[in-house]
């Protein structure tokens, strides 16, 4: 299966980009065992079949995950390690009950992890960006194969906790959609403030795998 992603233009890869990605091919080979810190934060493999990954140091990133676990999905810690993470966490569960991973995360672990994936047969079916990048307020561009107007909705009405409304929409909209509902994109401009810890730029996102 080819992987396809769902990118909406996104900017250039910049040094360190390239950077990590070169240090996840050479941890692909290598293959070294996950941190006993993040593998004691594992949970349970979710009922739903869905890994959401968090990065600790954004309180968005954390709520978003757990508005999703709450729904039955499996939090995992983001790793600096990703190599590690996918190797020892995420790609042993394939085989058996998980069908998704989601997460709030940099743009630059998105795309490692997608480098991660694409021999597993993963599919990038939706991905929004989240920016407050020049700007008072925030800009959101979603693109996917899923259903967007639900996920929009609840970005326009999630002022104050965009992150958990967002979550919250993801997991019901694409658990609702069945089929492949061709390509869509959304684009709006919000009066959402960043939180005090926000990179400022978010991508969420979803990956899936055929049953």
């Amino acid at each position: 299966m080819t992987r396809r992603s769902a990118y909406p233009g996104l900017t250039e890869l910049d040094r360190r980009d390239l950077l990590k990605l070169g240090g996840a091919a050479a941890l692909a080979v290598l293959a070294p065992s996950w941190s006993k810190s993040v593998a004691s934060a594992a949970f349970a493999l979710g009922a739903k079949g869905t890994i959401v990954l968090a990065d600790p140091r954004y309180s968005d990133s954390l709520v978003f995950a757990r508005s999703l676990e709450r729904e039955g999905a499996t939090l995992l810690p983001l790793a600096s390690d990703l190599a590690a993470l996918w190797f020892d966490a995420i790609e042993p569960r394939l085989k058996a009950r998980v069908r998704a991973l989601a997460g709030l995360t940099l743009q630059s672990d998105l795309f490692v992890l997608e480098r991660l994936a694409e021999s597993s047969g993963a599919v990038t079916r939706y991905v929004g960006c989240h920016d407050w990048r020049c700007r008072t307020g925030s800009a959101h561009r979603l693109s996917g194969s899923i259903e967007l107007d639900g996920i929009a909705q609840a970005l326009v009405s999630g002022e104050g906790h965009w992150a958990e409304a967002l979550g919250a929409a993801l997991v019901s909209t694409a658990g609702a959609t069945k089929r492949d509902e061709g390509r869509q994109e959304v684009s709006m401009e919000l009066d959402h403030a960043a939180a005090s810890d926000s990179p400022r730029f978010f991508v969420s996102w979803l990956m899936t795998w055929s049953i």
